[in-house]
């Protein structure tokens, strides 16, 4: 048995990814296993940090890395050499791999940034495959979500829609797409006494009937939007239902109108966390089936420690309770700017490092000093395009004073570092995937999986994911921001 490090589960047990399906309303659906979310948390995580040491150990075998424009794919990257397999090698380019996912040189950040002026090229997964009994395979792909570098975000604020799909999340997909032809399997091709082996073969056997292949898909945050999207598209072109299975956490919502079938029909299952803003942004439709956990305090208390006892913590997040749709996240973002457009200079650049500090290089954070309105400034131009563009209206200003004076009041009462902070903290916290080995910390998504799997509940919502029951310590309430349409089932 090789332990996955975040839930201890068998990275070698894949038999939950292959259960048979059950008719639920006359549709067959495969079964919300705990199991098989276990096996997918793992291989969400990994595809985080590319460390694919233990899911060698158990088995898995032909992987391919996608990191932005570059692809680790083929012999030489499983340690193929004429002389036989070399650990060593395979382990050198896991390395590789894992190194451009920590980049941080100013220069490839700036020439990442201009590259996606027009497109995205910033998609990262993991692909890899197994045997089962009988001659047949199960091939996993692994999403990443948002990288730490500042390019890695301009995707998931592409919120326009392109034939009914967030622009951005299209865009990634589309690059992954590119790749399916190149992405090769070449131990599994000997086996099966094939020239040749690529995933797009693997696509193509998917859509008939007894194929040997069976897809297996995971994701958290913008990977799991990439997920849902491939997903669909592959359906879209005759992959059997039957022949797919896919876990997402966080996922945003990654559909403005209906596809031409029900997306709750695509058989992917998204694990939310209610006090997690993601899920109710992106678009409007989520693919798949979502499940969602209303938090307690045990659970709080376990994943956000002494932060989210604090007020500016707690006002903070029912702030964001109300950015229940990319208009209204929007409008909020540009009451923020605004605000932020009334602190002196300094303050203002205090303000904005403490969002920027992680993605930009000191030197360009220390330059921000007199130029913070300009920044602002430019961001708010930004913002007002993109809600003329969701929207194809005029700013309201009848909602936009009332968020300027609420983030105000909170600036007034915590100061503008602190409250920006405290928002970063209550978006950060609620939506992180894993937390660190070495003290034994936990997550959000790793404490629902491991601890409370059985409080998941399938909600069934008119495109608006249920928002927490966390309530401000004190101070004025945000106003509402529109009926909540759903109801939870067992």
């Amino acid at each position: 048995m090789t332990a996955g490090p975040y839930t201890g589960y068998d990275l070698s047990a894949i038999t939950p990814l292959c259960m048979p399906w059950r008719e639920v309303n006359h549709l067959l659906t495969p079964e919300f296993s705990r199991d098989a979310a276990l096996l997918s948390f793992e291989l969400a995580s990994t595809a985080y940090d590319m460390q694919t040491a233990a899911w060698r150990q158990a088995d898995w075998h032909d992987i391919t890395y996608q990191i932005d424009n570059t692809l680790f794919t083929g012999p030489a990257v499983n340690g193929e050499t004429e002389k036989g397999l070399s650990e060593a090698l395979a382990d050198a380019y896991q390395r590789t791999a894992s190194a451009m996912l920590r980049r941080r040189n100013p220069i490839t950040q700036l020439r990442g940034t201009l590259r996606q002026r027009d497109g995205s090229d910033t998609c990262k997964s993991l692909v890899m495959i197994h045997r089962l009994p009988g001659g047949r395979f199960v091939a996993a792909i692994g999403f990443m979500g948002t990288g730490k570098q500042i390019y890695d975000w301009i995707s998931n604020f592409r919120m326009v829609q392109e034939d009914g799909v967030h622009k951005g999340f299209l865009q990634l997909t589309q690059e992954f797409e590119k790749n399916c032809p190149l992405i090769e399997f070449p131990q599994t091709a000997r086996e099966l006494g094939l020239e040749k082996l690529t995933l797009s073969d693997i696509l193509a056997e998917c859509r008939r009937p007894g194929s040997r292949f069976r897809l297996w898909m995971a994701g958290h945050s913008q990977g799991s939007a990439i997920m849902q999207l491939f997903a669909l598209r592959e359906i879209s072109k005759g992959l059997l239902r039957q022949n797919m299975i896919g876990y997402g956490f966080a996922s945003p919502s990654v559909l403005y109108r209906s596809p031409g079938c029900d997306p709750g029909s695509i058989p992917l299952f998204h694990i939310l966390n209610a006090d997690d803003p993601i899920p109710r942004v992106g678009a409007v439709l989520h693919v798949g089936r979502c499940k969602i956990l209303q938090p307690d305090s045990a659970m709080r208390s376990a994943c956000y420690g002494n932060i989210g006892k604090t007020p500016a913590f707690r006002d903070a997040m029912h702030l964001l309770s109300a950015c229940y749709r990319n208009e209204a996240t929007v409008l909020y973002g540009i009451a923020l700017l605004r605000a932020l457009m009334k602190l002196p200079d300094r303050e203002s650049a205090l303000a904005l490092g403490s969002v920027l500090g992680k993605m930009l290089p000191d030197r360009l954070l220390a330059a921000l000093g007199g130029r913070a309105d300009q920044l602002v400034q430019f961001l708010i131009r930004h913002a007002e395009a993109t809600y003329a563009q969701l929207t194809g209206g005029a700013l309201p200003e009848d909602l936009l004073v009332p968020y300027e004076k609420r983030v105000s009041l909170l600036m007034e009462r915590y100061g503008a570092q602190p409250l920006i902070r405290a928002l970063l903290q209550a978006m950060a916290l609620p939506h992180k995937l894993r937390g660190p080995i070495e003290n034994n910390g936990i997550a959000a998504y790793q404490y629902i999986v491991t601890r409370r799997f059985d409080s998941l509940r399938t909600y069934v919502s008119a495109g608006t994911v249920p928002r927490s029951t966390a309530r401000p310590l004190r101070g004025a309430k945000t106003q509402a921001a529109g009926r909540c349409l759903y109801h939870t089932i067992r």
